[in-house]
Parts: structure tokens; sequence; C-alpha cells
């Protein structure tokens, strides 16, 4: 298991993010990457899956013996160009608000490893404003989104509703039943619950993908 360990850390310095902002983003307790590393715990296989699918690796590279050298890491990911990104608007971590799609001034880089061989222009970027979905986003935070209509269920997206309410919530249905929730990370907040004929009201902006954030709090 060490050298899982060993190849979780590898790529999250080559993805210039610290231990936290791995967390965060992989959406791992806090202090998960602390514990593996003391020998404390160890991930589990479906833990490990999901860290794959975020670094965009196959499950079997965890377990191969790499040699961490510049030469490798530079092998590893040898695409230089960055995307940049307007930060078009923002999108609420609550119910009340809209998502407005105008130019904030604000632009983010975002590395090509998290664009891979999708198509550039089905990504936007928008604020988050509010706490609904807090400690995953935080107010003021900016989430790389790609557009799609349709999210599998337990997916974080961009969703609006109601005519021109917008929210960032997990989005929960079964297949199949006309029923679809929306569901906040802050338990102050209530689930908002939409069915029948409401759901022709409803639409998926896109998937969040990507949190980027000026500052984590240790």
């Amino acid at each position: 298991m060490y050298i899982t360990v060993k190849n979780i850390l590898l790529v999250m310095n080559q993805m210039g993010l610290n231990e936290r902002q791995f967390e965060i983003n992989a959406n791992l307790p806090n202090g998960t990457l602390q514990g593996w590393k003391n020998g404390k715990a160890s991930p589990s296989r479906k833990t490990l899956d999901k860290i794959a699918q975020f670094c965009k690796k196959p499950l079997s590279w965890f377990y191969e013996d790499h040699t961490i050298t510049a030469e490798y890491l530079a092998q590893e990911f040898s695409e230089n160009d960055m995307y940049q990104y307007q930060v078009i608007g923002t999108i609420c971590a609550g119910y009340d608000g809209v998502a407005e799609e105008s130019y904030t001034g604000e632009d983010i880089v975002v590395p090509p490893h998290l664009i891979k061989t999708r198509n550039p222009n089905d990504y936007f970027v928008l604020e988050v404003k509010g706490d609904s979905m807090f400690p995953l986003l935080e107010n003021g935070d900016k989430v790389l989104i790609r557009r799609c209509d349709s999210v599998d269920s337990g997916t974080v997206a961009a969703v609006g509703f109601n005519y021109e309410q917008a929210t960032v919530k997990k989005v929960e249905y079964v297949k199949g039943e006309n029923w679809m929730r929306l569901v906040p990370r802050n338990p102050e907040y209530p689930v908002i619950t939409i069915k029948d004929s409401d759901l022709q009201l409803c639409r998926v902006y896109g998937e969040v993908v990507y949190l980027f954030r000026e500052r984590i709090n240790f």
C-alpha cells in the first residue's frame, strides 16, 4: 500500500495542489492524506477509484512502482498550454439567486489536465455565492463547470429551476421516477424536491468538475 500512497502524493504535487486542496477537490475528509502517510489508515478500493477518476489515471497506475524524478514528472505531464477562462458570472449556493452570465473582470487559468481531450469550449467558470454547500464550497469560490444537460445522480451540478432561479447543489434522482432532489452540504439549508410538472422548469447547466479557492484555512 506504500506505493499507492506514494503515487497519490506524486500526482498531487504535479497537479500543483497542497494536501488540503487535493482533499477538497477529490472530496476527501480533512486530514485523510496525513493519516495515510502516517500509516494510520489506507485508501479503500472505493476511495481509490474516486481518486483515480479525479486524477485521470487508471487504477492500476497507483499500484505501480514509479521512479519519482523531475524527468518522470515532465514525461507524465508534457502538456504546457494553459487554458484561460473569464469568470462569466455568479451562481448561488442557496435557493434565491440567479445565474448571472456577465464578465466579472476576473480570469482563471485552468491546467490542461483538467480539460484533457474534451473541447475547451465545453467549460466555463462561475463564482459561488452563499454557504449552502459549505464546507465543500465556500462563498467566493470559483468553480469549473463542464456544460451538459444531464448528470448522474449524486453529482454536484449547476441547476436552474423555477424559471430564473439557479443554484449549485448535489443532484439526486432515481431513473424512471418523476422527481429530483437538490441537496445542500450545509445542514442549515433544506433539501428541495422538484417533481411532476415542475421538472419542466428545471435545467442542468453543467457538472461542477473543479474548485479554485484563493485561501485554504487549516
